[in-house]
């Protein structure tokens, strides 16, 4: 690995976590400016799937002029390019520009697969002028092929921020459809995998392309969040709003991690390994729960604004 991707590795375990993360075909005009008017964390301007093969060269062309925009309306810019290698380098070199924060590699099998496209940022990066390791990955999982390689793969680069499963192509790739129950276990790989990595879950266990009601996909999203997912990936913007929440601590249970960081200072104190609060039996493995909450609600994590 060149040393421009030498990022402190402490640094590969305090990645911001995005909560909402919304699909957007990148040469779409319409679709651009009405995600530019929602509220997703992260714009994904999607050069592969999204867009027709003989529109691919059109979107390329303009994807600069889209992460701009999306840069400048207080959204992170991503792009989701193709898997084949040649166009996929096109894809980088096209988007490669102010304002991209994040990539998103699709069908990714192999810790090389990810090496390989990280050593084409460093030069990317470095003529652009940009900032060295600025852009990070989101890495989609799409094949049984992968399974046995999860954990090479989460931690394959620094520039990995994130990884999630990719319920349509895998399911197609399994021979099998996009149920919670044929899901759930591949989900939970790539889960165990990205923590194991340090790296950020992002998903659900369901299908992406499911486009039913917002109350069915929050039940999803809260089973989702329980199971140690951050953040939802989605293709229609009426899910945004739901995915935001989701991952928005409330004011309850911001007020509930206070009270049990202060619970357990106080049993620190007294020489105390544990403590009660109520109902509830607060050791380290709690606290630390509580303060990571509070550190996802943007406080201090000692308790205090």
């Amino acid at each position: 690995m060149s040393a421009a991707t030498r990022i402190d590795p402490r640094s590969h375990r305090s990645r911001r976590a995005y909560r909402s993360y919304l699909f957007v075909p990148a040469d779409n005009e319409r679709l651009l400016q009405s995600a530019l008017n929602k509220t997703p964390d992260v714009v994904i301007l999607d050069l592969e799937d999204g867009v027709h093969p003989g529109r691919k060269a059109a979107a390329r062309a303009g994807v600069a002029a889209a992460i701009a925009r999306v840069h400048a309306s207080g959204k992170v810019g991503a792009v989701r390019i193709n898997g084949a290698l040649n166009t996929a380098v096109d894809d980088l070199r096209a988007a490669v520009s102010p304002g991209l924060r994040l990539l998103v590699l699709p069908k990714v099998e192999h810790a090389r697969d990810v090496q390989l496209l990280a050593g084409v940022i460093d030069e990317l990066e470095r003529a652009a002028g940009l900032p060295s390791g600025e852009i990070r990955f989101l890495l989609q999982i799409e094949s049984a092929a992968a399974l046995p390689r999860l954990h090479e793969i989460a931690a394959a680069s620094p520039r990995v921020h994130s990884m999630m499963l990719g319920s349509e192509d895998f399911s197609l790739d399994v021979g099998g459809l996009p149920t919670p129950q044929a899901l759930l276990t591949p989900s939970l790989m790539v889960l165990y995998a990205a923590r194991a990595a340090g790296v950020l879950p992002v998903g659900f266990v369901g299908s992406i392309a499911n486009l039913g009601s917002v109350e069915a996909f929050d039940g999803l999203l809260q089973e989702a969040r329980t199971l140690g997912f951050r953040g939802a990936v989605v293709v229609h913007p009426k899910f945004v709003d739901a995915i935001n929440a989701c991952y928005t601590p409330t004011p309850e249970q911001v007020a509930q991690a206070r009270a049990i960081v202060a619970a357990f200072a106080v049993a620190d104190r007294e020489g105390l390994g544990a403590t009660k609060l109520g109902d509830l039996m607060i050791d380290k493995p709690v606290v630390l729960r509580a303060k990571a909450l509070l550190t996802e609600a943007g406080l201090d994590p000692g308790g205090e604004d």
